[in-house]
């Protein structure tokens, strides 16, 4: 005992934040991180409508992988729950191609 009274156990830890399953690997994560870098290549060379496409069609090829793939599989694509994944996904790749065809990004000759 100390001076200051009966010494008191250790205070258990706080419960742990509920989060999805992780994975070993970023697995379906590298179809979406391609399509970007390719998007990415287009915007840099002056091709900002093939950018645009590019930009959408990888988040909706990433939507149409987290919906089909197990959640062990999908990898990196796993953030939250399955409809929120792909439905963040479809809403990115939607408005990216809504935006990006509404703008005049054909090149002036």
């Amino acid at each position: 005992m100390s001076a200051g009274g009966p010494e008191r156990p250790p205070s258990p830890a706080p419960p742990a934040e509920p989060r999805p399953p992780t994975t070993s690997r970023l697995a379906s994560w590298w179809v979406l991180a391609v399509g970007l870098a390719v998007g990415l290549g287009f915007a840099a060379t002056t091709h900002p409508l093939r950018a645009t496409f590019a930009f959408s069609a990888s988040c909706l090829a990433a939507a149409v992988l987290r919906a089909v793939q197990p959640t062990a599989r999908a990898g990196g694509l796993v953030v939250r729950g399955r409809a929120f994944d792909v439905l963040t996904l479809v809403a990115l790749g939607v408005v990216v191609l809504v935006v990006g065809r509404s703008m005049n990004l054909h090149p002036h000759v």
